[in-house]
């Protein structure tokens, strides 16, 4: 991404989980602690696999990886009431977010949505324990998407939603799936470093513009020029 080449940016669309809110650390210890449940010890490396998959991609991977052998509702059902109740009083938003949106986005007439491949049943949960709301009016979860990341689906409808083009978009990824999906869709993609490494977004796509925080994030923004 060359932000000397957006001179017409009018849509931002994040991810929610590792790149919004500081999630992912509380479904890595939901899944340890069901596994554990389970008799199952793991090394918490053996997860990585995992982020950012829909829930139709997770669950048969998952137990196929751990050999378990309950049904993937009952599955399902469990590490759902451990992660709510751990989201109850440990859910944050990653640091930096709030001040980042607030500066660049929050009066400047940028369009914001949030494009997850959490349920929707999930995200109106986690609305109850954090202020989400407050910075999405907009929101596209894995059960309006047509498809659910890796594709480009769910970010193509977000930015037709908001009758916005690609060029004219900034996608916020964390993980190897969304970061695919948003390359796919043609939009910008910047690349958060809170689930994978400067390398590892980096043999994704040389193109996906590289940020350790949403204050290097804030950097790229001072240089684009929003016109309305």
């Amino acid at each position: 991404m060359n932000i000397n080449k957006i001179k017409d940016l009018k849509c931002v669309l994040f991810d929610m989980d590792g790149t919004v809110l500081d999630s992912e650390k509380l479904f890595e210890e939901a899944q340890i602690e069901l596994l554990k449940e389970l008799n199952v010890d793991i090394n918490v490396n053996d997860l990585n696999s995992f982020k950012g998959l829909s829930y139709r991609h997770f669950y048969p991977k998952f137990l196929k990886r751990f050999n378990v052998v309950e049904s993937i509702d009952n599955i399902r059902k469990r590490l759902r009431q451990i992660l709510y109740k751990k989201m109850e009083t440990n859910l944050e938003f990653i640091i930096g977010f709030e001040a980042f949106f607030k500066k660049y986005l929050l009066n400047n007439h940028i369009k914001v949505g949030i494009v997850t491949n959490t349920t929707r049943l999930s995200y109106e949960k986690i609305k109850k324990c954090i202020n989400i709301a407050d910075y999405f009016e907009y929101s596209i979860t894995v059960d309006e998407a047509i498809e659910p990341k890796p594709s480009p689906k769910p970010y193509i409808q977000a930015m037709d939603h908001f009758s916005v083009k690609d060029y004219q978009t900034i996608i916020i990824e964390d993980s190897k799936t969304g970061l695919t999906s948003a390359l796919k869709s043609n939009a910008n993609v910047i690349g958060l470093t809170t689930t994978l490494t400067h390398s590892e977004i980096k043999s994704i796509d040389k193109n996906i513009i590289i940020k350790g925080s949403y204050t290097e994030i804030g950097s790229v923004f001072k240089n684009i020029k929003i016109t309305h």
